[in-house]
């Protein structure tokens, strides 16, 4: 996923505004959790240490979020999943002081279980390749552009999804839930349509939410950014429509979820990946609200009142 905005280290005002109900747009999206959750945060967050990526992981949650997004996986599953994911965060915490030319070394920690895994399933190995790349180029295109280069708002939403590192995080549903998707499934025209919205629903959120920690004109671009050119809007207004876009992305997905169910392709596995974006969504909306990484301590307070104090210089 992208990392949130930067905080000023000072700021001219800060202003008071309600953030988007994520949680209450989600909740077509049933929230499971692995039961394998602690002995996977504990021995992951251990690893971590280990290897010398000191951040606060305990506070971070990544865990949890592996946990909410892949229920059903077994032990081994859930630990690379959790792994993975807070190498994902990693990376994009440090992002400032990464260069282009050691951008793979984070997810070389764990090639050699990724390799296992190529081994047994060559093809999904390919897509999950294809995604890490595209993910990789366009997070530089991204780091690319200053604070005067805003895209329009289409562009910015197919940069999105790439640079989330979203398209990653599904492809571990195949992974986690021992799933057997051919080409003719992981390419069908419906099934992009329900991982695109996915991917616009948890990123979206994520923009919206990331924005607490404050805005300034070296904020990372975001959803919220963008939309304030577009429209030529208060950020407020732009919140607010993040919210809207949120809606109309998950009606979207479940029409297409509809339309899925009476494809050709549709089979146990099929219908086991559509669940797992299911929990995806709603594990990884949810998740936004535990970890620390945006809204500090005040994660509960948010997901009760919506309101934050978001520090601005202009």
């Amino acid at each position: 996923m992208s990392d949130s905005p930067s905080p000023a280290p000072a700021c001219s005002r800060t202003v008071s505004v309600q953030l988007p109900d994520l949680l209450s747009l989600c909740t077509p999206f049933e929230l499971r959790v692995n039961r394998h959750c602690r002995s996977a945060c504990r021995a992951s967050e251990t690893w971590l240490r280990e290897v010398g990526l000191n951040l606060e992981w305990q506070g971070m949650k990544v865990g949890l979020w592996a946990s909410l997004c892949y229920p059903s996986a077994d032990l081994a599953q859930l630990r690379l999943a959790a792994d993975f994911l807070s190498l994902l965060v990693y990376e994009q915490e440090r992002e400032d002081g990464c260069s282009d030319e050691n951008e793979n070394e984070i997810f070389d920690l764990i090639s050699d279980r990724l390799s296992r895994v190529a081994y047994k399933c060559p093809a999904w190995y390919m897509r999950f390749h294809r995604s890490m790349r595209a993910y990789h180029d366009t997070r530089r295109r991204l780091r690319s552009l200053d604070s005067t280069c805003i895209p329009d708002l289409e562009t910015y939403i197919d940069l999105r999804r790439d640079a989330s590192g979203l398209r990653m995080v599904f492809h571990l549903i195949e992974y986690a839930g021992g799933l057997d998707l051919p080409e003719r499934v992981s390419s069908h025209p419906v099934l992009k349509q329900l991982t695109d919205k996915a991917c616009d629903i948890i990123a979206w959120s994520e923009d919206a939410i990331s924005c607490a920690k404050g805005m300034t004109p070296s904020s990372r671009l975001n959803l919220v950014t963008v939309l304030m050119k577009d429209r030529n809007c208060s950020f407020g207004s732009a919140l607010a429509h993040v919210g809207t876009l949120v809606k109309q992305s998950s009606d979207a997905f479940l029409a297409a979820e509809r339309q899925f169910a009476a494809c050709a392709v549709m089979n146990d596995d099929t219908r086991r990946y559509v669940r797992g974006l299911r929990d995806c969504i709603s594990g990884s909306v949810n998740w936004l609200y535990e970890t620390e990484r945006y809204l500090g301590t005040k994660g509960n307070e948010v997901r009760a009142f919506g309101w934050v104090f978001v520090p601005v210089l202009d």
